[in-house]
């Protein structure tokens, strides 16, 4: 009989133990704790350059006059804040919290900065490599370099 209440009540000290854990794994899923973990991502200079290249690259897409405007307009603080707000919400509405944390770890590295640092030439590299192939092999030059 004795054993038999030592088991229960290890057995209940386990499921308390249990839901516990879970009600902090679910606390931590947020939308909250998700915008906090987007947010301090743009306090890493790493991450910064990231975005601000991701904007540039997707304000590219559109018509010259917009695209002109959009990029005038990335000048003004206050647009600055509002694109870095759409960020954070999109990052929150997308990423779990360990994912955020997890790249924010990177991003914290002096490797992570070296190679957003390097972005440009490696896309410069990878350009001429593209063409380069193109030139000798067919397959890639059909693609890269189409004929009209």
């Amino acid at each position: 009989m004795a054993r038999s209440l030592s088991s229960l009540r290890c057995g209940l000290l386990l499921a308390l133990a249990l839901a516990a854990a879970s009600q902090a794994v679910f606390a931590a899923e947020t939308e909250e704790a998700r915008r906090r973990a987007a947010e301090s991502l743009f306090e890493l200079p790493a991450y910064r350059k990231i975005a601000t290249r991701q904007v540039y690259e997707a304000i590219q897409a559109l018509p010259e006059e917009q695209y002109k405007s959009a990029a005038a307009a990335l000048s003004d603080p206050k647009v600055v804040k509002a694109v870095r707000e759409v960020i954070i919400r999109s990052m929150a509405k997308t990423f779990t919290v360990p994912e955020l944390e997890s790249l924010q770890r990177y991003l914290a590295t002096p490797e992570a900065g070296s190679m957003v640092d390097k972005t440009d030439a490696f896309q410069d590299a990878l350009l001429k490599e593209l063409l380069a192939a193109a030139m000798t092999n067919p397959d890639l030059g059909r693609i890269l370099v189409p004929t009209q």
